[in-house]
């Protein structure tokens, strides 16, 4: 199991390495073609006019980019949303309200006989927490153990909650990645034809297809790399959530007496054993 999450993990990176190979054969290509250019057909403007050479926009490099910049497009979108739909759901206020432990306990002193208070309490301050609490007061009736395992269950789905479209965020990592390639290799490729049919010293019309190769490589990339450093940004704030998570639903089982209905019937089980 831990073998295939590693190969997961290293699939961009392998992806990456294969961009970064195509773009490095193009440029080669096109030196050799540079050089073997005629010597009546000037490769290269004179050093008074590169300096005057205007600036290309980020526009005009979409523009240059191909078809497959626009698949890429859609991917930073989407990832965006899902980043920005992260860090509000992620805020720890809406997952562990500050005080809300000391609340229940001002409105509800004892979760088995003011139950009617603590479960309006938590409906008043939803949250993952109260959510969690409210699971374990409902089945207190029960007995403990009861509302140990509705809590367990609770925690478990609220966890899944706080992962929600993070596998997707990570997939629009290794799509941008991917897209970025075949745009490295159709541009390789138009680059190539070019250069087949009209032969060296025709750097306008060569200059599109490195400029379609070159775009669709850095763009990416450059998503490949933000979704990436977002991710685990993202589940390090996670399991920091879900730690406090389960300090706060301790806190609140200690407050029950979850620990002391826990020895007695330990002592209970022990008496029944010994046969007293």
């Amino acid at each position: 199991m831990q073998s295939r999450r590693n190969l997961r993990m290293l699939r961009p990176v392998g992806s990456c390495a294969i961009m970064l190979i195509a773009a490095l054969m193009l440029a080669r290509a096109t030196i050799v073609l540079a050089v073997d250019a005629p010597a009546d057909q000037p490769t290269t403007a004179p050093a008074e006019a590169a300096s005057d050479t205007p600036s290309l926009s980020p526009l005009e490099l979409i523009s240059k980019a191909g078809y497959f910049i626009y698949p890429l497009a859609l991917c930073s979108i989407l990832a965006v949303a899902i980043i920005i739909e992260r860090f509000i759901a992620l805020q720890r206020r809406k997952v562990i309200p500050a005080g809300f432990i000391a609340g229940l306990k001002g409105v509800s002193q004892d979760p088995v006989e003011d139950r009617e208070q603590a479960l309006r309490y938590c409906e008043q301050n939803d949250s993952a927490l109260a959510r969690i609490i409210a699971a374990g007061i409902r089945r207190l009736p029960r007995g403990v153990a009861a509302a140990e395992k509705s809590m367990e269950d609770a925690g478990a789905n609220e966890s899944l909650k706080l992962r929600q479209n993070l596998r997707f965020l990570y997939s629009m990592g290794n799509v941008a990645t991917l897209l970025g390639l075949i745009g490295t290799i159709s541009g390789m490729i138009r680059a190539f034809h070019v250069a087949s049919i009209l032969g060296p010293g025709h750097a306008d019309k060569l200059s599109e297809g490195i400029y379609e190769a070159m775009v669709n490589t850095f763009a990416g990339l450059a998503i490949a790399i933000v979704v990436t450093v977002f991710y685990y940004f993202l589940v390090g704030r996670i399991e920091r959530l879900v730690t406090e998570l389960s300090d706060a639903a301790n806190e609140f089982g200690r407050m029950a007496g979850f620990d002391d209905a826990a020895i007695d019937s330990a002592a209970a089980a022990e008496k029944s054993a010994a046969g007293l």
